[in-house]
């Protein structure tokens, strides 16, 4: 049997996409394996936290304990502007290395926010064919790579010369309708070619864990999800583009599955899902300069918010870099507002919700607010304040729930992790302006990433699971996505150590 225990992650592939186009016929291999599976929803405490559902899934480690949330661009204590995680601050352990060490044989090609491990019993591929290149492409043993590129090639979508340099597959293009069909092509021809990768790996040896990962979901869904349906007359190939990603997935899949062996253990895990940009959280940084907890005071950041963005960064412009950081300290627009100890609390990018920091003495550079009863009071007022906006049309409150750290990991959490997460309503359209009677009215344009068209909702992941001994059919049910990585470690045999903090499923 070439595999015992097979793991494919369908990175952002969207579960609701899936049941529906089972439903129709489209995807008949992930239907005749869904029907043979128990699922699970796997939800995590900061549901939205998108961008660490990778982390949490691949180490059994909630990403409050791990501290890596958004690898791309966050916040480290100690600092006043994000930026991306480095290589060094990636922790390697995940359940192929705890597999590995129990002397299981392993193979690990394409996971998302993988990091390769000094030795491993067995291959690892991390950054052929991933949707982002954190580190770039890496081996184990190093030889690997070379090998496996001089028979497949590089990955379609990082040959591709788009405009503009990106750290993501498929952010480069310039937004034309020949970029948006050169993108399916590359994605089509991406899932073609790691299949064939994948089918060679796999046939290498006989395996104790195989596990891979395909990202073309999430490259497709970002970028074409405003095509879906039609939503855009006259591009009926584009409309169906999803649709046929899918469909090529749904083919790769049943290769894998039979490649494995009719004894294998198979997880299947949907890890995002998508929807329409709504924004939100872009309005935060104006709300905490009215809430007087930004490094803007009085008089000067009351005219600032009057003043149309296109003339405040004119007056950036001329003045000289003093006089301008002094403009912007009192006014509560310093780009990094935690360069000024007057700032009391900070809104940093949350990927798709909204996470709020205080700039806490002892822990930030320029701390402002005491650890304690002072910090609690204002983390009580600022979340107070965020539940009372309204949308200024229909008066309906605009924010789902505001979570703090504390409650969602404990107060032992990484000190990395913002102290409130502000989750933001996706059923009222674009979130562009909000009212209440302490903030007043604030509009701000949402703010798309890249070209992105899809976003991820707050949803859980979903895990399917089949083979010998596993109970087909059974109603899904609930558990968090660290329970992953025990319930593969317990299907493999191998005691689970105490970092992992899931448990398992099956």
């Amino acid at each position: 049997m070439p595999a015992r225990t097979l793991f494919v992650g369908l990175d952002a592939v969207d579960p609701f996409l899936l049941e529906r186009w089972s439903g129709e016929g489209k995807l008949p291999s992930f239907a005749s394996f869904s029907r043979d599976a128990v699922s699970f929803k796997l939800s995590n405490p900061l549901g939205t936290i998108g961008a660490g559902v990778w982390n949490e899934l691949i180490s059994g480690r909630s990403c409050g304990r791990g501290g890596v949330y958004l690898p791309a661009r966050q916040l480290h204590t100690g600092e006043t502007a994000p930026r991306p995680v480095e290589l060094s601050e990636f922790d390697p352990r995940a359940f192929w290395t705890v597999a590995s060490d129990a002397g299981k044989r392993v193979a690990v090609v394409d996971i998302p926010q993988s990091v390769a491990p000094e030795t491993l019993n067995g291959v690892f591929v991390v950054e052929w064919g991933t949707h982002d290149r954190l580190f770039g492409e890496r081996s184990l043993p190093p030889d690997l790579l070379d090998e496996l590129r001089t028979r497949y090639g590089d990955y379609p979508l990082w040959v591709r010369e788009w405009p503009r340099p990106t750290t993501t597959a498929c952010d480069g293009h310039n937004g034309t309708l020949e970029h948006y069909e050169q993108l399916l092509d590359d994605l089509l021809a991406g899932i073609e070619r790691k299949t064939d990768l994948l089918l060679d790996v796999l046939g290498r040896d006989e395996w104790d864990l195989f596990a891979c990962a395909f990202s073309e979901g999430q490259c497709s869904g970002h970028q074409l999800w405003h095509f879906r349906d039609g939503a855009v007359d006259g591009h009926e190939r584009l409309a169906a583009g999803i649709a046929m990603v899918y469909e090529r997935l749904d083919a790769s899949l049943a290769a894998l599955i039979e490649a494995a062996g009719p004894d294998a253990t198979v997880f299947v895990v949907a890890s995002h899902s998508f929807i329409e940009p709504t924004g939100g959280r872009q309005l935060l940084p104006e709300v905490l300069v009215r809430l007087g907890y930004g490094s803007g005071q009085g008089a000067s950041a009351k005219a600032r918010s009057k003043i149309p963005p296109s003339v405040r960064r004119l007056v950036r412009k001329v003045l000289p870099r003093g006089a301008a950081q002094t403009l912007q300290a009192r006014a509560g627009s310093l780009p990094n507002p935690l360069d000024s100890p007057s700032t009391r609390a900070v809104a940093l990018d949350g990927d798709r919700c909204g996470w709020i920091r205080l700039n806490l003495k002892g822990r930030e550079p320029h701390g402002a607010v005491e650890p304690g009863a002072e910090a609690e009071a204002v983390l009580a007022d600022i979340r107070a304040e965020v539940l009372r906006l309204e949308h200024p049309d229909t008066g309906e409150k605009i924010v789902k729930h505001v979570l703090r750290a504390d409650d969602a990991f404990g107060e032992d959490h990484h000190p990395d992790v913002p102290d409130l997460l502000v989750d933001f309503r996706t059923d009222l359209g674009d979130l562009e302006a909000c009212r209440s009677d302490r903030v007043g009215l604030v509009r701000a344009p949402v703010q798309g990433t890249a070209r992105r068209t899809g976003a991820h909702p707050a949803v859980p992941s979903y895990l399917w699971v089949a083979g010998p001994g596993i109970e087909s059919g059974a109603p899904s049910r609930d558990g968090e996505a660290v329970d992953l990585s025990a319930t593969i470690l317990t299907q493999l045999g191998v005691d689970r150590p105490g970092w992992v903090e899931g448990v398992p499923l099956v």
